[in-house]
């Protein structure tokens, strides 16, 4: 299981969810995707829930801080109670595609240096786009296939040392 922002195709599901909607996508073998929708709480009442969690949270902590106090249960709300049976994989081993923004000196031959830096590292390029030049500087977009997280950080930490690169001011999964 994983929670995180990602890109998501206009035609995908996911992305006609708006307003005060909320929706979570599970995707497990043999049923494939299964997609659940409903109103969420809104601006106020989510706050309002936060609010109340951490003054919980807090509560809970004030008075189990002393040695004498007889610490109490967190509110079982906010307690998970499943770390028995579940395994965290490093996030180095997931899988997503990515979408990488380079900032870099427009030049000959950067596009073909990213490109060999990410093929040593086993991430395999969906598109290279090209997509402004502003003041000798060039944007480019790296869309990748699906590939391990580790060795696309791998790749980008190896990128950031180039000479022709100056930033990767963007890094998003893509669904």
């Amino acid at each position: 299981m994983r929670v995180h922002p990602t890109l998501v195709p206009i035609e995908h599901p996911l992305a006609s969810v708006n307003d005060v909607f909320n929706a979570i996508l599970v995707e497990g073998e043999p049923l494939g995707q299964v997609m659940f929708q409903g109103p969420g709480a809104g601006p106020g009442a989510t706050a309002s829930a936060v609010v109340s969690d951490i003054i919980s949270i807090v509560a809970m902590l004030k008075i189990g801080g002393t040695a004498k106090a007889q610490p109490k249960k967190l509110n079982p709300l906010l307690a998970c109670s499943h770390q028995h049976y579940c395994k965290i994989s490093p996030i180095s081993d997931l899988l997503s595609r990515f979408y990488v923004r380079v900032i870099a000196h427009d030049q000959p031959g950067v596009i073909g240096k990213l490109g060999t830096c990410f093929g040593e590292h086993d991430v395999s390029i969906e598109s290279v786009v090209q997509i402004s030049r502003q003041r000798e500087l060039a944007e480019i977009v790296v869309v990748t296939h699906e590939v391990q997280e580790g060795n696309l950080q791998q790749a980008l930490a190896e990128i950031r040392t180039f000479k022709e690169i100056l930033s990767l001011p963007s890094l998003l999964r893509v669904l």
